[in-house]
């Protein structure tokens, strides 16, 4: 499966659904293309959620997209979500809420994982904590459900993330765990630049810093990139290669 991972700065200017197609429009060949975390429904954006299916649709009609995953905050009969929608032929085939809040009081969890289905493939969605917190008993119980949904070798785990530091053990150590304890490649798009400050256990950071990519489930060393860009991860071939974000 050739998976292109979109990654933006934190503060891109490209940050928004109508950009969404001109980032599209080069990567039909593509079998499945990810944005970060809350790209394009930022905490500011307070979209219902039938609101956010009709952009996204709109956004593959308009561009003639491959299979995409992209998402945000969204409201659903008045409860806040953190939701990754699949979008394929103008259809969103399919949604995943997060299930593990990180400094989000106003989320409401999922409750169940999920399997994405579309023409060209398959994926387990999870959205940035839910692919950190483990190894741990919530973690151990979710990459069960994973297993069960189908992930495998041919079945990527796919995660959009708007995390920090996915270049140290933070996040190193959780997806190898993933990805050998599922035997499947973690795929993981994240966001590069510097973003906002925030603090976890008395430690400060930023937002952003890069580091999408594939952990493989072989133990061969993850692929990862720091710079903002298109990186394309092929797990047929276990390769990755990347390309320049098209300007508008």
């Amino acid at each position: 499966m050739k998976i292109a991972l979109v990654q933006l700065d934190a503060n891109d200017r490209l940050w928004k659904s109508s950009e969404m197609a001109g980032l599209l429009r080069p990567l039909k060949d593509m079998d499945l293309v990810v944005f970060p975390e809350c790209m394009p429904f930022d905490k500011s954006s307070s979209v219902e959620y039938a609101e956010a299916v009709s952009i996204l649709e709109g956004v593959s009609r308009q561009s003639r997209a491959p299979a995409f995953m992209a998402g945000g905050y969204v409201l659903q009969n008045e409860i806040m979500r953190n939701a990754v929608f699949l979008t394929f032929a103008g259809k969103t085939v399919d949604s995943y809420f997060k299930r593990s809040p990180w400094q989000e009081p106003d989320i409401s969890p999922g409750g169940e994982s999920k399997k994405f289905i579309w023409k060209k493939g398959s994926c387990v969605p999870l959205i940035c904590a839910d692919a950190a917190d483990n190894p741990s008993p919530n973690g151990t119980r979710m990459m069960y459900e994973a297993i069960r949904c189908g992930a495998c070798s041919d079945v990527p785990i796919v995660v959009a993330s708007y995390g920090t530091w996915l270049f140290e053990d933070y996040w190193q150590e959780p997806l190898k765990f993933w990805s050998r304890g599922t035997g499947a490649p973690v795929v993981i798009c994240g966001v590069s630049g510097v973003g906002d400050s925030f603090e976890d256990n008395g430690i400060l950071g930023n937002y952003g810093g890069g580091g999408s990519g594939v952990f493989w489930p072989d133990g061969q060393a993850p692929s990862q990139r720091k710079n903002r860009g298109i990186h394309i991860v092929d797990t047929v071939s276990s390769s990755m290669r990347s390309m320049p974000i098209p300007r508008p």
